[in-house]
């Protein structure tokens, strides 16, 4: 029924999308909404939940009554039908790639939640857990404070010069996910154990996890890929609706509020509501670069290495000529300069209109193994919470491999294994002495 639904809708939408990009991008709203229903039961696939509700957010609503009101960004002006609709295609081929994947493939996993183990594992040191990972966290934080008050890896007044993003990873956004992954380790405790203890430990950890987030420079990255994978934990088998919801409110609703206290309180902007905020604009630049920069021969991967780079400095890039928003076209038609691509224009321009497919098929097989990991019964460890911030940081993975993404997604599962490795409490069982009997004469 979820299949036969899914490329029911996927050939209305291109239908749809001939007709009118708006009512294309109106049609994936209805099919992702539909999917998001299907998806409810216990036991699906926690990825293509956070898949459709990651759609309905960036890649439906937003763009469709954007088209329709004639808004632009960026100073860039009004892009062309045609444009948004070879978008649309883009993104209906990455959809398809996706749901390709799964076919033949059941939803629900083949064990059973919390079946393999029912030992309900927690944080074997809280104390030692906290206090190291934070105080060390904090510690870093001194040693580059200007770096917290840095967005996009811009230094902001020393005349503009870009920072090494690997300094910004190391001395800001590594730091502030430790001390988030700690929190998320010990609720996942707290939650399990019902102790008093364990519930300070978790309030002080919350605490602390509020101090080392602010200024909120990058408020919807720390919200989505620190403390995400708390809720997927929590709500990932049972209240699949909850889950959505809560993904799609944080991004729409609190992200330009958010977005309002960190930039505006540095540089004066003001709130633009969604879906005209800028936090929206990702098909936009897609139809943007479609409509306005020549398509170069195919990169035949080129184009993916490059973007997927991006968090190197400029000089040990691989392949830095193949960067679309480098491009001259691009540079002199769009006043913002630092911009974000979804992978999957970026695979079209790899290897054409098959790139957003094969891309999402890739994308999408690779989330099977991680959904197999994602057991709410599951021992604490490095491994599973490394599951959790990789499904994370699919939301702003799909928005665009910026600055903003990689760090978090690189610094998320450090995080993850260093707070899994302190809070693994498995005890490996003593080897038995064996007594041989002596031999017999």
């Amino acid at each position: 029924m979820r299949i036969l639904s899914f490329w029911s809708g996927i050939v209305c939408a291109m239908l749809c999308g001939m007709v009118d990009p708006v009512w294309g991008y109106a049609a994936v709203c209805a099919l992702s909404l539909i999917q998001l229903s299907l998806l409810g039961s216990s036991g699906s696939s926690v990825f293509l939940l956070i898949h459709y509700a990651t759609i309905l957010t960036y890649f439906s609503i937003a763009p469709a009554m954007q088209i329709s009101h004639d808004v632009e960004f960026w100073e860039a002006g009004v892009m062309s039908t045609a444009a948004h609709t070879q978008a649309l295609m883009l993104l209906l081929l990455y959809m398809a790639g996706v749901e390709a994947a799964r076919l033949g493939v059941p939803d629900v996993p083949a064990h059973l939640p919390g079946g393999h183990d029912r030992r309900l594992v927690g944080v074997a040191h809280p104390l030692l857990l906290l206090l190291s990972c934070s105080l060390a966290a904090f510690a870093t934080l001194f040693i580059k404070p200007e770096l917290n008050f840095v967005a996009r890896g811009l230094t902001g007044t020393s005349g503009g010069e870009e920072n090494v993003p690997i300094d910004f990873i190391f001395y800001s956004t590594l730091p502030k996910l430790v001390v988030l992954m700690c929190f998320v380790a010990l609720a996942i405790h707290a939650v399990r154990r019902r102790t008093l203890w364990s519930w300070c430990a978790a309030g002080l950890a919350f605490g602390l996890a509020l101090a080392a987030a602010n200024p909120v420079n990058t408020a919807r990255q720390v919200l989505l890929i620190g403390l995400l994978p708390l809720l997927i934990h929590a709500l990932g088998r049972s209240r699949r609706w909850l889950l959505g919801s809560v993904i799609f409110g944080s991004i729409a609703g609190l992200g330009p509020v958010l977005n309002l206290i960190s930039r505006g309180s540095f540089w004066g902007e003001e709130l633009t509501t969604f879906p005209f905020s800028q936090d929206f604009d990702a098909m936009f630049v897609v139809a943007g670069i479609l409509e306005r920069a020549p398509i170069p021969d195919l990169g035949w991967g080129r184009y993916l290495l490059s973007a997927f780079s991006f968090f190197l400095p400029r000089d040990l890039k691989m392949f830095p000529d193949f960067d679309p928003l480098g491009w001259s076209a691009i540079l002199g038609n769009f006043s913002q300069s630092n911009l974000s691509l979804p992978p999957f224009t970026t695979a079209y321009f790899d290897f054409g209109l098959a790139g957003p497919a094969l891309f999402g098929y890739a994308i999408s097989a690779g989330f099977r193994v991680v959904d197999r990991a994602i057991d709410p019964n599951r021992p604490l460890s490095g491994a599973y919470l490394s599951a959790l911030v990789l499904l994370a940081a699919y939301v702003p993975f799909m928005r665009g491999p910026i600055l903003g993404w990689g760090p978090f997604a690189v610094s998320g599962l450090i995080a993850a294994v260093i707070a899994g490795a302190l809070s693994s409490r498995a005890r490996r069982p003593l080897p038995r002495a064996v007594r041989h009997g002596l031999p017999s004469a």
